[in-house]
């Protein structure tokens, strides 16, 4: 079970993006009104939407894999997730983003059209 915490909510501190480790405390996810990425010019980017849901990777694990797409799985030590959705569920529906770079915070975002949240 995860508790939803609002970026909107004054009282709540969202954890820092620090490189190579997990963004926040597993068991806990962020609903943010800031897209992770933005594209400065073009279209926009995978993770250009809002709201996000910012989960830390444990909470996940056992639950997604890598997509088949090999093509969204970049990075240099890890999975960068610049390139779309690289994480599927056991029906191959994409449903996320993960990133586990060394140049990264450790992140899954959930696809909104693929995921919906769900009580127990």
């Amino acid at each position: 079970m995860l508790t939803i915490l609002s970026s909107k909510d004054p009282a709540v501190t969202v954890p820092d993006h620090r490189d190579g480790e997990p963004f926040g405390p597993p068991g806990v996810a962020y609903k943010s009104w800031e897209p992770l990425a933005k594209a400065f010019e073009g279209p926009p980017v995978p993770l250009e939407f809002v709201p996000q849901f910012w989960l830390n990777p444990a909470d996940v694990a056992g639950r997604v894999r890598d997509t088949t797409n090999r093509c969204r799985l970049n990075g240099c030590c890890g999975l960068d997730g610049m390139n779309g959705p690289n994480q599927q569920c056991a029906c191959g529906a994409e449903v996320g983003t993960l990133q586990s770079d060394c140049w990264t915070a450790h992140i899954f975002v959930p696809e909104p059209d693929a995921t919906e949240w769900c009580d127990g």
